[in-house]
Protein backbone atom coordinates (compact mmCIF):
# COMPACT_ATOMS: atom_id res chain seq x y z
CA UNK A 1 0.00 0.00 0.00
CA UNK A 2 2.73 2.34 1.10
CA UNK A 3 4.45 1.99 -2.02
CA UNK A 4 1.31 2.08 -3.95
CA UNK A 5 1.00 5.60 -2.06
CA UNK A 6 4.06 7.23 -2.33
CA UNK A 7 4.66 5.62 -6.09
CA UNK A 8 1.67 7.75 -7.02
CA UNK A 9 2.78 10.76 -5.77
CA UNK A 10 0.22 10.83 -2.34
CA UNK A 11 2.51 12.53 0.35
CA UNK A 12 2.90 9.94 3.39
CA UNK A 13 2.85 11.20 7.18
CA UNK A 14 3.28 10.23 10.09
CA UNK A 15 -0.57 9.53 12.47
CA UNK A 16 1.19 9.01 15.65
CA UNK A 17 -0.32 6.78 18.56
CA UNK A 18 -2.47 7.40 21.05
CA UNK A 19 0.04 8.52 23.84
CA UNK A 20 2.80 9.68 20.75
CA UNK A 21 2.06 13.71 21.17
CA UNK A 22 3.39 13.55 24.91
CA UNK A 23 6.23 10.00 24.67
CA UNK A 24 9.51 11.26 22.82
CA UNK A 25 10.37 7.21 22.35
CA UNK A 26 7.10 6.17 21.21
CA UNK A 27 7.27 9.12 18.80
CA UNK A 28 10.83 8.47 17.25
CA UNK A 29 10.25 4.58 17.24
CA UNK A 30 6.96 5.14 14.97
CA UNK A 31 8.92 7.41 12.64
CA UNK A 32 11.86 5.28 12.20
CA UNK A 33 9.53 2.38 11.86
CA UNK A 34 7.65 4.34 8.72
CA UNK A 35 10.87 5.45 7.16
CA UNK A 36 12.05 2.08 7.03
CA UNK A 37 8.86 0.88 5.43
CA UNK A 38 9.28 3.99 2.79
CA UNK A 39 12.71 4.10 2.44
CA UNK A 40 12.48 8.00 2.61
CA UNK A 41 12.70 10.77 5.49
CA UNK A 42 8.62 11.25 6.81
CA UNK A 43 8.39 15.22 7.38
CA UNK A 44 4.62 15.21 7.99
CA UNK A 45 2.84 14.79 11.49
CA UNK A 46 -0.91 14.50 12.67
CA UNK A 47 -1.59 12.59 16.63
CA UNK A 48 -4.75 10.44 16.59
CA UNK A 49 -7.49 11.62 18.37
CA UNK A 50 -6.13 15.19 17.41
CA UNK A 51 -4.28 14.98 21.27
CA UNK A 52 -1.88 17.71 21.65
CA UNK A 53 -0.29 19.69 24.30
CA UNK A 54 1.39 23.11 23.72
CA UNK A 55 4.14 23.75 23.46
CA UNK A 56 4.94 20.28 24.45
CA UNK A 57 3.94 18.08 21.41
CA UNK A 58 5.50 20.78 19.39
CA UNK A 59 9.07 20.86 21.48
CA UNK A 60 8.97 16.62 20.49
CA UNK A 61 8.28 17.18 16.86
CA UNK A 62 10.83 19.38 16.12
CA UNK A 63 13.63 17.18 18.60
CA UNK A 64 12.30 14.16 15.96
CA UNK A 65 12.93 16.08 13.20
CA UNK A 66 9.02 16.36 11.52
CA UNK A 67 9.36 19.68 9.48
CA UNK A 68 5.35 20.75 9.94
CA UNK A 69 2.52 19.14 12.15
CA UNK A 70 -1.45 19.15 11.18
CA UNK A 71 -2.93 18.41 14.36
CA UNK A 72 -3.81 21.06 15.70
CA UNK A 73 -7.31 21.51 15.61
CA UNK A 74 -10.77 21.03 17.39
CA UNK A 75 -11.90 17.51 17.39
CA UNK A 76 -15.36 18.77 18.66
CA UNK A 77 -16.25 21.24 16.62
CA UNK A 78 -14.97 23.04 12.95
CA UNK A 79 -12.83 26.43 12.87
CA UNK A 80 -8.98 27.60 13.49
CA UNK A 81 -8.44 26.37 17.38
CA UNK A 82 -5.34 29.06 16.93
CA UNK A 83 -8.14 31.66 15.49
CA UNK A 84 -6.56 32.00 12.42
CA UNK A 85 -6.04 30.47 8.65
CA UNK A 86 -2.04 30.73 8.10
CA UNK A 87 0.32 27.75 9.07
CA UNK A 88 2.65 29.60 11.42
CA UNK A 89 6.12 28.61 13.58
CA UNK A 90 4.96 28.41 17.19
CA UNK A 91 6.34 30.46 19.62
CA UNK A 92 7.91 28.37 22.78
CA UNK A 93 6.79 29.77 25.84
CA UNK A 94 8.92 27.30 27.35
CA UNK A 95 12.38 28.59 25.73
CA UNK A 96 11.14 32.23 24.43
CA UNK A 97 12.09 31.29 21.05
CA UNK A 98 10.14 30.61 17.63
CA UNK A 99 10.21 27.12 17.02
CA UNK A 100 11.76 25.37 13.76
CA UNK A 101 8.49 23.29 13.09
CA UNK A 102 5.40 24.96 11.15
CA UNK A 103 2.01 23.82 12.40
CA UNK A 104 -0.97 24.10 9.46
CA UNK A 105 -3.57 23.88 11.85
CA UNK A 106 -6.62 21.94 11.21
CA UNK A 107 -9.94 23.27 10.64
CA UNK A 108 -12.70 20.99 8.98
CA UNK A 109 -12.65 17.03 10.10
CA UNK A 110 -15.77 14.38 8.61
CA UNK A 111 -15.92 13.31 12.26
CA UNK A 112 -16.62 16.19 13.46
CA UNK A 113 -19.33 17.50 10.92
CA UNK A 114 -20.69 14.23 10.70
CA UNK A 115 -20.45 12.61 14.37
CA UNK A 116 -19.71 15.16 16.60
CA UNK A 117 -21.48 17.97 16.08
CA UNK A 118 -24.43 15.40 14.66
CA UNK A 119 -25.30 18.15 11.76
CA UNK A 120 -27.13 16.72 8.85
CA UNK A 121 -25.39 17.04 5.18
CA UNK A 122 -26.97 20.68 4.97
CA UNK A 123 -25.95 22.00 7.76
CA UNK A 124 -22.53 20.58 7.70
CA UNK A 125 -21.97 22.14 4.11
CA UNK A 126 -23.35 25.57 5.35
CA UNK A 127 -20.23 25.22 8.22
CA UNK A 128 -17.87 24.09 5.37
CA UNK A 129 -19.07 26.97 3.05
CA UNK A 130 -18.43 29.56 5.54
CA UNK A 131 -14.84 28.48 6.58
CA UNK A 132 -14.11 27.90 2.68
CA UNK A 133 -14.87 31.42 1.81
CA UNK A 134 -13.61 33.02 4.91
CA UNK A 135 -10.38 31.06 4.02
CA UNK A 136 -10.30 32.30 1.16
CA UNK A 137 -10.81 36.23 1.74
CA UNK A 138 -7.91 35.81 3.82
CA UNK A 139 -5.88 34.06 1.34
CA UNK A 140 -5.44 31.23 3.97
CA UNK A 141 -5.06 27.90 4.06
CA UNK A 142 -7.79 24.96 4.81
CA UNK A 143 -6.61 21.72 6.53
CA UNK A 144 -9.30 19.02 5.96
CA UNK A 145 -9.26 15.57 7.61
CA UNK A 146 -11.27 12.87 5.96
CA UNK A 147 -10.87 9.52 7.39
CA UNK A 148 -10.99 6.47 4.53
CA UNK A 149 -13.97 5.15 6.74
CA UNK A 150 -15.89 8.44 5.46
CA UNK A 151 -14.94 7.43 1.58
CA UNK A 152 -18.28 5.98 0.87
CA UNK A 153 -22.06 7.12 0.37
CA UNK A 154 -22.96 10.55 1.25
CA UNK A 155 -19.96 11.47 3.17
CA UNK A 156 -18.02 10.49 0.13
CA UNK A 157 -19.87 12.74 -2.36
CA UNK A 158 -19.93 15.28 0.79
CA UNK A 159 -15.62 15.44 0.59
CA UNK A 160 -16.28 15.98 -3.40
CA UNK A 161 -18.09 18.92 -3.20
CA UNK A 162 -16.02 19.87 -0.61
CA UNK A 163 -13.09 19.51 -3.45
CA UNK A 164 -15.52 20.81 -6.07
CA UNK A 165 -15.61 24.19 -4.55
CA UNK A 166 -12.33 24.56 -3.75
CA UNK A 167 -11.86 23.81 -7.39
CA UNK A 168 -14.20 26.13 -8.85
CA UNK A 169 -13.12 29.12 -6.70
CA UNK A 170 -9.62 28.20 -8.11
CA UNK A 171 -8.00 27.20 -4.95
CA UNK A 172 -4.36 25.66 -4.68
CA UNK A 173 -5.14 22.16 -3.97
CA UNK A 174 -2.43 20.23 -2.62
CA UNK A 175 -0.36 18.52 0.09
CA UNK A 176 1.18 19.59 3.31
CA UNK A 177 4.79 18.72 2.19
CA UNK A 178 3.82 21.52 -0.45
CA UNK A 179 2.36 24.03 1.86
CA UNK A 180 5.87 24.04 3.81
CA UNK A 181 8.00 24.30 0.90
CA UNK A 182 6.11 27.02 -0.24
CA UNK A 183 6.09 28.52 3.41
CA UNK A 184 9.22 28.36 3.41
CA UNK A 185 9.99 30.39 0.55
CA UNK A 186 7.55 32.91 0.71
CA UNK A 187 5.98 33.46 4.14
CA UNK A 188 2.17 34.32 3.85
CA UNK A 189 2.30 35.43 0.29
CA UNK A 190 -0.36 33.74 -1.61
CA UNK A 191 0.76 30.91 -4.41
Amino acid sequence: MCTLLDGGGWEIGLHGGCEAYRDFEQLQREKRRLEKVLNQTVNGYRNHFLRFRVPDTWELLERAGFRYDTTLGYPDCTGFRNGMCHPFRPFNINTSREMTILEIPLAIMDRTLLSFMRLNMEQAWTQTERLLDTVERHNGVLTILWHNTFMTGAPLQFYRKILEYGHEKGAWMTSCKEIEAWWQKSGMQPP
